[in-house]
């Protein structure tokens, strides 16, 4: 939770010191960047959703059963849950973003009608903050895939490693 809080923070101090950048912003200078945080949001959210029961079936079926476990089930448990923890992360991002990217491309064209006066400046800065928080969200995230496929593939290859040496020694 603190890494999105210091995420938020930082799109607070980009919004403040691109103020007069972002003052002649409009909703068109986004919509390429709404539209690729959709198609990225929902390619990361269904990949890794259809990752998450392909792969991890074993701890899905045993967050579902009641059955007791042995010492090295119980390893096997801990690892499957730490990297479970990092996908179901990723796909609550993605997920996020793609409702809060819904959302805006659903209320911008009536905002648009509504918000007049001085608040236009205000809801611009608040544009600013939302889509560069999704931004930077969303690029957490993709890293996130990429180091957890680095950390898997590493974490495969040295039971590998370890299977051919017990074999090598029996």
């Amino acid at each position: 939770m603190t890494k999105y809080l210091v995420l938020a923070v930082l799109s607070i101090i980009a919004t403040y010191f691109l103020r007069d950048t972002v003052s002649s912003l409009g909703y068109s200078d986004y919509k390429d960047t709404l539209g690729a945080l959709l198609n990225i949001s929902s390619i990361i959210f269904a990949i890794i959703g259809a990752w998450i029961a392909i792969i991890y079936p074993r701890a899905i079926g045993r967050a579902f059963q009641g059955k007791t476990v042995s010492d090295q089930a119980f390893k096997d448990a801990d690892t499957d849950a730490d990297y479970l923890s990092e996908l179901v992360e990723i796909v609550m991002v993605s997920a996020i973003v793609l409702m809060v990217v819904l959302f805006v491309q659903f209320a911008v064209p009536i905002a648009k009608m509504l918000i007049v006066g001085k608040w236009i400046f205000y809801s611009k800065y608040m544009a600013f903050f939302v889509v560069s928080l999704l931004t930077v969200s969303q690029l957490y995230a993709v890293s996130r895939v990429i180091l957890a496929n680095y950390f898997f593939l590493n974490d495969l290859r040295k039971k590998n490693v370890d299977g051919k040496v017990d074999t090598l020694h029996k």
